[in-house]
């Protein structure tokens, strides 16, 4: 059996409508809430001007695995954030940006980033220290969904060379 923590995921960018069914339905995969309590998603009612805040105590190995995997498909940002498991891992801040590999940040049990010694080493210099310490701050953009726009290929003129 995993272990489970706490955790808590927001996601933004921008989403055509035909795409919303699988993002809900990931959501409903991974049993996540909109407020500690339980309080189940409702498509209904995504925030208008703020990322989708979703959350949930029982978290297998501190992941929103399914939704996590559906926003890198669809190319939507996020950052979640999980408590640590002693002994097996520890807390971290997960931020995707849209695009490439999520980065993990280590965190206390109340989401203020750590720096290892490694990592300050690493970094280098207060100042790259500085700037890891506000991308790990960073949240994502609300999330917007868009109707998409069908191309007309006979308005569409033809490139001659």
């Amino acid at each position: 059996m995993a272990d489970r923590v706490s955790a808590h995921i927001m996601i933004g960018g921008v989403l055509p409508r035909s795409q919303n069914p699988v993002l809900v339905q990931a959501i409903g995969s991974d049993n996540a809430a909109v407020y500690w309590d339980g309080t189940p998603f409702d498509p209904a009612c995504l925030p208008v001007n703020d990322p989708l805040t979703l959350m949930d105590h029982e978290v297998a190995n501190g992941c929103f695995e399914t939704i996590e995997l559906c926003c890198r498909r669809l190319g939507l940002q996020y950052v979640r954030w999980s408590g640590g498991y002693a002994g097996s891992f520890p807390s971290v801040r997960v931020i995707y940006r849209g695009h490439g590999e999520p980065r993990r940040y280590l965190t206390t049990e109340d989401d203020q980033q750590l720096f290892s010694i490694e990592s300050i080493r690493e970094l280098g210099s207060i100042v790259a220290i500085e700037n890891d310490y506000q991308l790990a701050c960073q949240n994502p953009p609300p999330l917007v969904l868009i109707d998409e726009e069908p191309i007309d290929e006979a308005m569409m003129e033809p490139v001659h060379g």
